[in-house]
């Protein structure tokens, strides 16, 4: 992002070997699960209990961007892929409505599902701008959001359910999806401007700026996903590459060795954030 000027909040009780966080005034900064949630709910390992706590970062400014950690920047992006004007986000959703009863029911989906059921008792309020038929999946894509509207569902609303939310250690079934649910808030219910846009799952063909892929026990598939990015005209702007393989599967190492080479191929300089002497 040529513009960039601001700060990058890593948020993980875990700091990888390879990661300078000794840069003196640098732009990273490491933050601990301990720095936004109480201790009562730690250790915690439910990745929607600490989305429903990320507002808490300190220093964090109104406009801020959050990703997820499967997800690349694969070409310049602008200010504009995530707020119009400087002050509108952008809502990427996919091509799936939440309220398709024919996909499979998991802790992802189920929480979209509880969500929609808190933002549905919202709907006779009169300033609800929509209603929920058009309600899709919040993929992994880059979350452009603005803290007081973050503040505004967990703090001033729905308190009592981030409270809830963060006292699950681990995922569970009766979760909402914190990032879908202050989306579809914005949407729905807030007077803050925004646009929605959508994305295709899966990776489409050369000239999309979204690709979402998961590597899987397929070999073959995963070489063939590698060599068609390599083909394109140029890398999508954003490109989420997700690890399902199991431990037992005979190509798992060479999976990850494929993998690890297209990173070396779209980033061959290290990052300044990366240490000297990172060998990976």
């Amino acid at each position: 992002m040529p513009s960039f000027q601001g700060h990058i909040y890593v948020v993980t009780d875990q700091i990888p070997n390879w990661l300078n966080v000794s840069m003196p005034q640098s732009q990273l900064r490491v933050i601990s699960t301990q720095e936004i949630m109480d201790n009562r709910y730690l250790p915690t390992f439910n990745s929607h209990a600490i989305e429903a706590n990320l507002h808490k970062i300190p220093h964090l400014k109104e406009f801020y961007l959050y990703f997820n950690d499967d997800y690349i920047l694969g070409s310049p992006v602008f200010i504009e892929d995530f707020f119009i004007d400087g002050r509108c986000p952008v809502i990427y959703g996919d091509d799936r409505l939440t309220a398709n009863t024919n996909l499979t029911l998991n802790i992802h989906k189920k929480a979209m599902l509880n969500t929609n059921a808190l933002l549905n008792g919202l709907l006779s309020k009169a300033n609800a701008r929509t209603n929920d038929s058009d309600r899709r999946f919040l993929p992994h894509a880059p979350h452009p959001l603005r803290k007081s509207i973050v503040e505004q569902v967990w703090v001033s609303k729905f308190a009592d359910t981030q409270r809830e939310q963060s006292s699950h250690r681990f995922r569970d079934m009766n979760d909402v999806h914190p990032t879908y649910f202050v989306s579809r808030f914005l949407i729905e219910q807030s007077n803050a401007c925004v646009e929605q846009r959508r994305m295709k799952s899966g990776c489409p063909l050369d000239g999309q700026d979204f690709c979402n892929q998961v590597l899987t026990n397929n070999y073959s598939k995963v070489t063939e996903y590698f060599d068609g990015l390599r083909l394109r005209s140029r890398m999508p702007k954003f490109l989420s590459i997700n690890d399902r393989t199991t431990t037992n599967y005979t190509y798992q190492d060479i999976i990850h060795w494929e993998f690890q080479r297209f990173l070396k191929e779209m980033f061959p300089q290290k990052s300044k954030f990366e240490s000297k002497d990172c060998t990976i």
